[in-house]
């Protein structure tokens, strides 16, 4: 991981804790610990799966530019919104309600991405489809995290890296959930779908 991609991730992460530790910031420090085994889960998960596809993805704070479909609708420097939309969501709210979705996956193919065990020809560029799958495998370890922590007994874990996967399935913007639903709309129907079952117990059986 470049120094760029792991500040950016720091950052993200003490922000994120401060919108969930809002209500009571004696927690925040524990926050950062609990959101930090979620982003190497996370981040983990997809540099795997891109390996395997033989690229690299490089997490970056989410930003926004572009506001309109003409050329010239866009700002000239990207705005942060993941670090500044948490931060606005918590104060407006008075801690009752945190935005989790605030890091874009950038994915980009390897000089050495050859297809061999998926074809006979050569190709470089990264389809959609791809690009779904990766960030997927994101989503899915998270779940799979959830699980984990709640049976050995750490539900706080547990319930945020579900509302961290369920905010990042959003098909908004440059989220990962963009990505997998413009890749496969199958596949995010079903990660959706398992996003909503973690929902249903942190809100209903919690």
């Amino acid at each position: 991981m470049k120094f760029n991609e792991i500040a950016q991730i720091i950052l993200v992460i003490i922000v994120l804790a401060f919108s969930a530790s809002f209500k009571n910031l004696i927690n925040f420090p524990f926050v950062c610990i609990f959101l930090a085994i979620i982003f190497i889960v996370n981040i983990g998960a997809k540099k795997l799966m891109a390996y395997y596809l033989q690229s690299g993805v490089e997490t970056k704070i989410w930003n926004f530019q572009r506001f309109g479909l003409y050329e010239r609708s866009h700002f000239k420097k990207p705005i942060p919104i993941g670090i500044i939309l948490p931060f606005l969501i918590a104060i407006l709210s008075l801690g009752n309600v945190t935005w989790f979705a605030s890091t874009q996956s950038e994915i980009t193919a390897s000089r050495a991405r050859v297809a061999k065990r998926h074809g006979i020809y050569r190709f470089s560029e990264m389809t959609e489809s791809s690009m779904g799958i990766i960030v997927a495998a994101g989503i899915f370890a998270c779940l799979i995290l959830a699980i984990l922590a709640y049976i050995v007994g750490f539900p706080e874990i547990s319930k945020l890296a579900i509302l961290f996967a369920a905010f990042n399935m959003l098909p908004l913007g440059h989220l990962d959930g963009t990505k997998i639903f413009f890749g496969s709309i199958v596949l995010w129907a079903v990660m959706a779908i398992l996003c909503l079952i973690g929902l249903g117990y942190v809100f209903f059986l919690v």
